[in-house]
């Protein structure tokens, strides 16, 4: 039986907000605490020299934490800009949150004096989702950005999310690309 992939994620997208908004701020934090520190405890986050992450936004798992580390660690920082009326988004070293404005979907992108990042040797890549499965598929927000981004990049990607937010499988669309790895607060699982 063949399902229609636009409802069926506008569905689980909806499903995944509600389970986030129903969490207390209190539980929330702790989650984040203990992905935050599976995350650096990973030989990938140690090897890394630059460390690509998206800016969280309040209902995602926190990403600013992670990012003031890497920079105390002397490891560069690498967040996305999306690219105005197309699907894509480039990535920009920033050197403290304060080179951060409101972008698209008011979400926190790089201001324009920020520097492009091309080359990607030496980096881990936490990638964001409303849901993620066992098999290495995610569900993004549904723009395809990260998709598009992943079909490029060749080094480590991590996904971080809340075990609530874990499927045991989605479906996915032929373009949709696996990470390599999901942290959860109770979990590791390799792809």
């Amino acid at each position: 039986m063949r399902i229609d992939l636009r409802i069926y994620k506008k569905q689980l997208r909806s499903e995944m907000r509600a389970i986030r908004a129903a969490m207390s701020p209190a539980l929330r934090g702790e989650k984040d605490r203990l992905i935050f520190h599976r995350l650096i405890r990973l030989p990938q986050y140690h090897q890394a020299h630059t460390i690509i992450t998206y800016v969280s936004t309040a209902q995602e798992v926190d990403t600013r934490r992670l990012m003031e580390r890497a920079w105390a660690d002397g490891k560069k920082v690498v967040v996305p800009r999306c690219v105005p009326g197309t699907h894509r988004m480039e990535m920009f070293y920033i050197h403290s949150m304060d080179e951060l404005e409101p972008g698209s979907y008011g979400i926190l992108e790089p201001n324009a004096s920020a520097e492009s990042c091309k080359n990607w040797k030496g980096s881990l890549c936490v990638v964001p989702a409303f849901c993620n499965d066992r098999k290495g598929y995610r569900l993004g927000y549904g723009g395809g950005y990260y998709d598009r981004f992943l079909s490029q990049y060749k080094g480590t990607t991590v996904g971080i999310n809340y075990s609530e937010c874990v499927r045991e499988q989605i479906h996915h669309g032929r373009y949709d690309v696996p990470i390599q790895m999901l942290l959860t607060e109770r979990e590791k699982i390799r792809f």
